[in-house]
């Protein structure tokens, strides 16, 4: 009599065991295994929350989450850009509320109540920025996170010390931006009053289509892959690094620049400390979502998850009992944990290949 084989002895639970490892290592479902589990991860927290209040499952509920999370969801589109080509940015937040407040201040100054001319000011300094950013990285070859953290710095500074920047409340802002903030796209009848769908969708569904069409149908996009996966087998096949920096990071601050504007839109405030220093749930789901922090992988449809995530978590934790400042640490272990699993399905890879350069 054969001894059977030990696979037909294994048990269901370590069945499901095997898969679920290999969702996580990258063996069995690829970019789409990763999505997946993030999915069921959000669906799990989901149930989760919806257990405790009831409530939660509900239009106004799922509404009030897409206006809270799609400004922060268009930025993170845009560090999603630069993640891909293998660098970091963190002046985004910083360029976002400079771009917002040079578009609310001129609006005032000239006393022009659009809000094309403001959306147009905004993106456009955004956009400034975010070319001085990759052309210095060309330039000087410096490390994107040092240039990046340098460029924070000097606009806090600009604001603060040479424009005297002061807050800029309601009472001074443009109706326009204000409207912006409030308008919705249809209502719907919710007890005595109404809810809407904020207008913030249209942005966010353009910023979403412009990042996977740059990435996925353009040359740009094929580029930024090459750099992120294999800088230096890219720049041998006759990548552009002055061209493609200069796209990828004024595309992305061109997006910061839009994101500003939606933020001061929806809090009616222009300060320049209000977006600062929150750079951690932005880049927590853009990783979560699955772009690698070394470049090369990273999609648009990880990243609307990774931030549907984030929003839950930002805006439900005290649903469920806990206190909001718990946000910070699950965030931060998320990031962690989506980090270190990434960074071991990256050994086995190189392991498998023969590749011990970065084991």
């Amino acid at each position: 009599m054969e001894p059977m084989h030990e696979e037909s002895l294994e048990p269901n639970a370590a069945g499901w065991r095997s898969r679920l490892l290999a969702q996580l290592t990258g063996r069995g479902g690829g970019r789409g295994g990763g999505i997946s589990l993030l999915a069921g991860l959000i669906l799990i927290y989901v149930v989760m929350v919806a257990l405790r209040s009831p409530d939660f499952l509900s239009l106004a509920s799922l509404l009030d989450l897409i206006r809270s999370g799609a400004a922060w969801t268009v930025v993170a589109l845009g560090v999603l850009v630069v993640m891909v080509s293998g660098g970091i940015d963190v002046s985004f937040l910083a360029n976002a509320i400079l771009s917002a407040y040079v578009a609310t201040a001129l609006s005032r100054w000239f006393g022009i109540d659009s809000l094309t001319f403001a959306l147009v000011v905004a993106i456009g300094v955004g956009a400034l920025v975010g070319a001085v950013n990759g052309l210095i990285i060309y330039l000087f070859s410096l490390p994107t996170l040092i240039t990046t953290l340098a460029m924070q710095g000097v606009i806090q500074g600009v604001l603060m010390v040479f424009l005297g920047a002061q807050p800029i409340t309601a009472s001074r802002m443009p109706i326009s931006l204000r409207n912006f903030g409030t308008d919705v796209l249809f209502e719907v009848p919710l007890g005595p009053g109404y809810i809407g769908l904020t207008v913030f969708v249209i942005p966010l569904v353009i910023a979403a289509i412009s990042t996977w069409l740059l990435l996925n149908r353009t040359a740009i996009g094929r580029a930024t892959y090459a750099l992120g996966s294999n800088p230096t087998a890219a720049l041998r096949c006759g990548v552009n690094l002055l061209k493609v920096n200069l796209v990828i990071y004024s595309y992305a601050g061109a997006l910061a620049g839009l994101m500003g504007l939606m933020m001061v839109s929806d809090i009616r405030l222009v300060d320049p400390v209000t977006l600062v220093g929150n750079e951690l749930f932005v880049l927590a789901a853009v990783v979560i979502g699955g772009a690698k922090l070394t470049g090369g992988a990273g999609s648009v449809t990880g990243v609307l998850l990774g931030m549907t995530l984030v929003t839950l978590l930002n805006n439900t934790l005290v649903t469920i009992g806990l206190s909001a400042s718990w946000n910070r640490f699950f965030i931060g272990f998320a990031l962690v944990f989506i980090a270190s699993i990434s960074h071991y399905r990256a050994k086995l890879r190189n392991l498998r290949q023969l590749n011990f350069d970065n084991i």
